[in-house]
């Protein structure tokens, strides 16, 4: 399903969390590693006419490098692709919204999610291409401050792949539904911390800053009653099920 594709949005102040913890999974999972995360600057790409800034300055992009280094990556792009296979397969969960990948001739590919699909560059295009021995991804914004959100994808994935076929494989097809677990006590008026940012991203219509206030008690009471359930603008256990299973 085609997405709108965000880029470069302003600058943010630091490192966003679940962008930080994506990347933190995937150097868990694939022969990759860490190549570089939230920086401001403009893009390193000489075939513009000017610069533009990168979307690395929102922190919401990230290089994962599979050239061996050391004990890390193993050298291999065919091991790069397994790992771009599994981001599109979950493009949708994971909120991703371009992967570039550098090493093909004659210039690299690139995939974005408001085209859904890969496009093969028969022109200079992207810095790097080809030959680059990294991979560029994105994140959208939703979940990008967001590390629980992120650790509990793969942990669903995990048990999904435990108890059945291997999501891993496009034969598995959709991602695993997302649980989140009950955080143990109403989120509510004053409540902080990733939980409340999962609820903010899932009733929309504020920022999702992990601040639980006025706009956001004002929005869970809407989520309520469009769902049939009290609106007391209190996430209890009711609606924390209601909201993620």
């Amino acid at each position: 399903m085609a997405r709108k594709y965000t880029g470069y949005n302003g600058d943010a102040t630091g490192k966003q969390a679940g962008l930080e913890e994506l990347v933190r999974q995937l150097c868990l999972k694939f022969p990759v590693w860490n190549n570089g995360t939230w920086g401001v600057r403009a893009m390193k790409n000489d075939f513009l006419s000017r610069p533009q800034p990168s979307v690395h300055s929102t922190g919401r992009a990230a290089d994962l490098s599979w050239r061996k280094v050391g004990k890390k990556g193993s050298g291999k792009h065919e091991d790069a692709i397994k790992m771009l296979d599994f981001l599109i397969l979950h493009a949708e969960a994971l909120q991703i919204e371009a992967v570039h990948d550098y090493f093909p001739q004659p210039f690299g590919r690139g995939y974005r999610c408001d085209r859904n699909s890969w496009k093969i560059y028969n022109e200079p295009t992207m810095g790097g291409a080809p030959g680059g021995d990294w991979i560029h991804l994105e994140i959208a914004p939703i979940h990008a401050q967001n590390a629980l959100y992120y650790k509990e994808f793969f942990a669903n994935l995990a048990t999904a792949a435990g108890g059945s076929p291997s999501p891993l494989t496009p034969a598995a097809g959709a991602s695993p539904p997302l649980v989140f677990k009950y955080p143990g006590k109403p989120l509510q008026i004053g409540s902080t911390g990733e939980a409340v940012k999962l609820v903010q991203a899932r009733v929309g219509g504020v920022i999702t800053d992990g601040n639980f206030q006025q706009k956001t008690d004002h929005r869970v009471k809407e989520w309520q009653l469009a769902h049939n359930i009290g609106a007391d603008g209190v996430v209890g256990p009711v609606t924390w099920k209601a909201m993620f299973g």
